[in-house]
């Protein structure tokens, strides 16, 4: 697949949102979410299912469905393998820092493998255990060994029987099926990590939204182009949802409703409840019809550069996201004032900083490999 500054840019941006959800500041809950009640992990879940998609219909229709399935499951194990050295990480410097200096915000966060390290790391080599912040990559690496399945499902029976399914599961999240699922497996194989410690995304639910990305990369992009490209009334409203929803995020702060009930049900994030859903879809359709046109004529090195480097800076602001949370003092107040301004500069340059690295990187093999001389070729005999 062709490159394309323009997703390299948004997924830029992407990382930058997250990284400012991510970073223990006082200024994080109310800069996590700029664009209303979605945040970036739904942004960057539906991209990298959209671009998934997008790589494995290609790479099936020029090499076959083998090596289509072979590409994707080498990028599960990559990320597998990202996985582990972060919870290496956390597991040892990060562990060794909040016992000894007692830093309640890490031991909290590592409090399952403080209390049962052993079982803590044989779940957690199984994605089982999922501590806060380390629960992202298991649902990218269980979401990519799935898609194979999922597009030659719809490669026999059409992408509308798999929708259908997601969306039933979907429902059935939002009224409890991760946690009668869980407890199922529990008394089956005898369970004994806490529901609290098997990561905060609910994966009945954020399945919907990878299908849906694997739908827009095989099919539902040139759909959406085409209602738009027919009238504007559908990016009129799509303008209009997405501005109210805007306003109403900074109006009413980012819980949407005073009673918490209310919100769980139509705003939480882990369970992909239905305003998110709704806000996603507005964003999207207002990106493709100003947004996309808008940065296709705007050059924006810095977010570009963080974008063509996107897995490494990824994993790079978790692991400064675990090393920086180790500031939060016994008081257990998020950074503030001048101790927040530098985890914001030694956040934020850690990602430039890597992505730079990759590039050089990167830059040195290519001139290696075009300055090798080419083999010669044997006639045959």
């Amino acid at each position: 697949m062709q490159r394309q500054p323009v997703l390299d840019v948004l997924r830029g941006f992407l990382l930058l949102m997250m990284t400012m959800t991510h970073l223990p500041t006082v200024w994080s809950s109310s800069l996590g979410q700029p664009l209303g009640f979605i945040s970036a992990a739904e942004g960057f879940v539906f991209l990298s299912a959209f671009l998934a998609g997008k790589v494995f219909i290609e790479r099936q229709q020029v090499l076959g469905v083998a090596a289509a399935t072979q590409w994707m499951f080498g990028r599960a194990l990559r990320l597998y393998l990202f996985h582990l050295a972060l919870l290496a990480l956390a597991f040892t410097l990060v562990a060794w820092i909040a016992t000894t200096f007692d830093r309640p915000a890490a031991r909290n966060l590592l409090h399952f493998y403080l209390h049962s390290p052993h079982r803590a790391m044989l779940g957690g080599a199984v994605l089982a255990y999922q501590p806060p912040l380390l629960d992202i990559l298991p649902m990218y690496i269980l979401f990519l060994v799935g898609t194979p399945v999922v597009m030659r499902i719809t490669a026999r029976h059409g992408w509308a029987i798999v929708l259908s399914v997601s969306v039933t599961v979907w429902v059935a999240a939002q009224f409890g099926l991760r946690r009668a699922m869980y407890g199922l497996v529990s008394k089956a194989v005898g369970w004994d990590i806490p529901l609290a410690e098997t990561g905060a995304f609910d994966l009945f639910a954020w399945q919907f939204l990878w299908v849906l990305g694997l739908w827009f990369g095989g099919m539902g992009f040139g759909h959406a182009r085409t209602v738009l490209a027919s009238g504007g009334r559908v990016l009129h409203l799509a303008l209009a949802t997405a501005c109210a929803m805007l306003f109403w995020r900074h109006y009413s702060g980012p819980m949407g409703f005073e009673d918490g009930a209310r919100h769980l049900f139509w705003i939480d994030k882990w369970t992909l409840s239905p305003v998110r859903i709704v806000n996603l879809a507005a964003l999207v359709l207002v990106f493709l019809g100003f947004g996309a046109g808008l940065l296709n004529r705007t050059r924006l090195p810095g977010l570009e550069l963080l974008g063509r480097a996107s897995l490494w800076v990824f994993v790079a602001h978790i692991a400064t996201a675990l090393v920086l949370l180790c500031l939060v003092g016994v008081d257990d107040q998020l950074l503030s004032g001048w101790l927040g301004v530098v985890a914001l500069v030694i956040g934020y340059g850690a990602l430039f900083a890597v992505a730079a690295a990759v590039r050089n990187v990167r830059g040195r093999s290519t001139l290696s490999a075009s300055s090798s001389p080419p083999h010669p070729i044997r006639r045959p005999t």
